[in-house]
């Protein structure tokens, strides 16, 4: 998606509605776990960075904790700033630009709802891993939940690495492109989803500790079940 396209998509009619139908709606996403594990994140202190924080609410749900927030949409951004009256700021700018004076400033950083999918190619995912480890501070640690192929294709196993040599060398799919069109005509359009052991490689390089948490089950026991990362000791660079 480009920047305009993400603006638009997450305009002030998609994010009046956005919170009712992901954030509350625990039939579609598992977000009180996610919540519970920022919160033990949080525990040993210090300052948090959202990532996509979109309507602010996961933010929200932590009022007093030192935290910020950073999206593309000035319609999401203005439901976070009335959610997080007392948040450090809450700033339009985009995950792939660094900014500097962040560089280990942040205890927790995490980036949510598979933001990073909004971005046109392996490349700017990697770009925004590498940002994510620049703003983790050294005793940090970064909280992503993973856009799982295998989830997206339900459950179709997409091999990571082919078994048969390719013209002597090794063939990689390292991830699959994805658009959603919702029942009312609203479009996602190509969206980047990398493999979950690709993100692994992509993490590793910039942080010294990877871990890959999974999540319970649902009340569908759907499986594979949904995943995602928790990396610290940053490499920064």
């Amino acid at each position: 998606m480009k920047r305009q396209q993400v603006v638009d998509t997450y305009n002030e009619g998609y994010a009046a509605t956005y919170n009712d139908r992901f954030h509350l709606n625990k039939c579609q996403v598992p977000s009180d776990h996610e919540i519970e594990i920022v919160r033990q994140l949080l525990v040993s202190g210090g300052r948090w960075l959202d990532v996509g924080c979109g309507t602010g609410h996961v933010l929200s749900r932590f009022p007093g904790v030192p935290r910020a927030g950073l999206d593309l949409a000035p319609a999401m951004l203005k439901l976070a700033n009335e959610a997080n009256p007392d948040a450090l700021f809450l700033r339009e700018g985009d995950f792939m630009d660094d900014v500097p004076e962040w560089h280990g400033q942040w205890a927790l950083v995490t980036c949510m709802w598979y933001a990073y999918c909004l971005v046109e190619s392996m490349a700017e995912v990697e770009r925004v891993v590498k940002n994510l480890a620049r703003w983790t501070s050294d005793e940090g640690a970064c909280f992503v939940p993973l856009c799982d192929p295998a989830l997206l294709a339900a459950g179709v196993h997409i091999p990571y690495r082919t078994a048969e040599r390719f013209h002597g060398g090794t063939m990689m799919i390292t991830g699959v492109t994805w658009s959603w069109t919702e029942e009312s005509g609203k479009q996602h359009q190509n969206m980047i989803a990398p493999q979950i052991e690709h993100m692994v490689t992509m993490f590793k390089e910039f942080f010294r500790a990877v871990e890959v948490i999974e999540y319970p089950l649902g009340k569908s026991g759907r499986s594979p079940q949904r995943k995602a990362v928790i990396a610290r000791a940053s490499k920064r660079a």
